[in-house]
């Protein structure tokens, strides 16, 4: 939806084909999200921001422990105080509002390009050099100059065009909730490194006069499903559990509202583009949530195409070359390569139990503590600005 509202600010015409509803999506998606400065700047320049950041909540810090280590990390927003604009490190929204802010927004622009939505699956796709057309599970075809697959790291049209995918299984499982705590969070982001994988708390919006925050807490499948259990059938000992990580700063927690599981695994497609077809979101990547870059890596993804398929239009020319889409994908491979090698390294680093890859661990976060030159570096990337 979000690619697709870009495209539409640039007079495209886009057709959207999802079984899912906008009304079935806002209702069903009670997940959150981390959004970046850098995404949240453009979500601001399509006009989306401005209906959806009174549900927003600001992250004004990021605090990174090792276990129960007393060295820690912390990335401050005010490291940038002498940048106009930039008061927070990102944002954690509720998908429910940014889909509901986007179909706004998409509705709006009727005088712009079109978007049509067609709520049926995929069955095949045939395209040759001058076209795509795609067969709909309602027996409809489609031509077009250009099909972009984000159907998810299972995507099926991905299969459908022969792309082959590599895939690496962390054997680890995220739970996520919400839960409600009797102190501030003060827009403080927590990501405690534990030996079976990373826990983190998000800050959310106050909801009822209560004070909110989001899990992502993976570890090893077993122990995550245990939690869940323990989260319908036993709800003091996973809140027990929690309290043990985060009492002195929230106090007392209780879980609320969604409780899920997703298993954790690499995926990355040995191309992103096929002839007049391309991947974008999880279809293109789905990456570790260590770091929480996977929706971010996503904008920056959908900024760069679309600007690039702008320019193509202002000169007349097919966004459906191949040549234009190898090109969009060796521009990207780079930055894409790069984030799946850093969460898949971090990952590993922190759960290595070895006493020698502990020691060097806790070096490593006090020296990026003490640099205020590396702490810009790693914060700006993080940011996308």
């Amino acid at each position: 939806m979000t690619l697709s509202l870009a495209l539409q600010q640039k007079g495209f015409n886009v057709i959207i084909v999802d079984p899912k509803s906008v009304k079935d999506l806002i209702s069903t998606d009670k997940r959150t999200t981390a959004v970046a400065e850098g995404p949240k700047n453009f979500y601001d320049s399509l006009g989306v921001w401005e209906k959806v950041k009174k549900y927003a909540e600001p992250i004004k810090i990021i605090n990174i422990k090792d276990g129960n280590s007393k060295i820690d990390l912390n990335f401050n927003c005010n490291t940038f105080k002498e940048i106009k604009n930039i008061n927070n490190l990102g944002h954690v929204i509720e998908n429910s509002h940014l889909l509901r802010g986007i179909n706004t927004t998409i509705k709006n622009n009727k005088n712009i390009g079109s978007i049509k939505r067609i709520k049926a699956k995929v069955v095949s796709i045939d395209s040759d050099n001058f076209s795509s057309k795609v067969t709909l599970s309602n027996n409809k075809t489609i031509s077009c100059y250009l099909i972009v697959a984000s159907d998810g790291k299972n995507s099926v049209t991905r299969k459908v065009m022969g792309i082959e995918t590599k895939k690496l299984s962390y054997k680890q499982k995220a739970f996520v909730c919400s839960i409600i705590h009797t102190e501030k969070h003060n827009n403080i982001a927590l990501e405690k490194f534990l030996p079976g994988g990373p826990l983190a708390i998000l800050p959310m919006k106050n909801y009822k006069g209560k004070y909110r925050s989001s899990i992502i807490w993976s570890d090893k499948k077993e122990i995550s499903e245990s939690r869940y259990f323990a989260s319908k059938n036993n709800l003091s000992m996973i809140e027990y559990e929690l309290e043990l990580h985060c009492k002195e700063w929230l106090g007392n927690v209780k879980l609320v509202g969604l409780k899920a599981l997703f298993p954790l695994e690499l995926t990355l497609p040995k191309s992103l583009v096929e002839n007049r077809f391309i991947l974008m979101g999880d279809a293109a990547h789905s990456i570790h949530p260590i770091a929480g870059q996977g929706f971010n890596l996503t904008i920056r993804d959908i900024k760069i195409f679309v600007s690039a398929c702008s320019k193509r239009k202002a000169l007349g020319l097919d966004i459906g070359s191949k040549n234009f889409l190898y090109n969009y994908e060796r521009k990207r491979m780079l930055d894409v390569n790069s984030l799946v090698r850093a969460t898949h390294t971090l990952n590993k680093v922190f759960e290595n139990k070895s006493f020698s890859i502990k020691i060097l661990r806790r070096a490593g976060l006090s020296m990026v503590e003490k640099s205020n030159l590396m702490k810009k570096f790693f914060m700006k990337y993080a940011m996308g600005i």
